[in-house]
């Protein structure tokens, strides 16, 4: 978590020395530190603290992964890869604290932004259908697992639980 914080501790001290400067020897000594303190904000509206917080979620540290999500302020700034993976972090974290709809929500943006990998698309899309199947939508979960078996993942977890979902779906689907 700490590395949420280094960026604010260093464009505070990029501009306070900016400002030394800027008073000492004037804006020729110091607008290159303005520059980076300017850098170091866009950074963080621009890419946030996604891929720490992902990396979290990979490892099984929810708290952590939510804890640097909320540092983002402003997901919709975000580019749009980090925006979707900023949704699919906070979708995977929802889903884990059994908040369907709002899980639903922002896997189901995630998607619609496009996620790089087909491991995460197919991941989407599985979670996507565990939901529907879980609220009854027996239709939309056997869609969206078709969509999922599209992206021919090599998991063997995806694998493993579209097996489990297609099983579980069978009696539905015949009725």
């Amino acid at each position: 978590m700490f590395y949420t914080y280094i960026r604010f501790i260093l464009i505070g001290l990029l501009l306070a020395l900016g400002v030394v400067f800027h008073y000492m020897e004037g804006l020729s000594s110091a607008w290159y530190l303005y520059v980076a303190a300017l850098v170091l904000i866009a950074t963080h509206f621009l890419f946030g603290h996604v891929w720490v917080a992902f990396a979290q979620l990979k490892k099984g540290d929810i708290d952590k992964s939510e804890r640097l999500l909320s540092v983002t302020t402003h997901p919709n700034w975000l580019l749009k890869g980090h925006r979707a993976y900023y949704f699919f972090t906070k979708g995977m974290i929802e889903l884990q604290r059994k908040q369907m709809k709002v899980s639903e929500q922002h896997l189901q943006r995630a998607v619609d932004l496009g996620l790089r990998t087909n491991n995460d698309k197919a991941l989407a899309n599985l979670n996507l259908a565990h939901i529907a199947f879980v609220e009854k939508r027996f239709q939309d979960a056997h869609q969206r697992l078709q969509t999922t078996k599209t992206f021919n993942s090599n998991d063997l977890m995806i694998k493993e639980n579209v097996h489990k979902m297609e099983i579980a779906l069978q009696p539905w689907l015949r009725s």
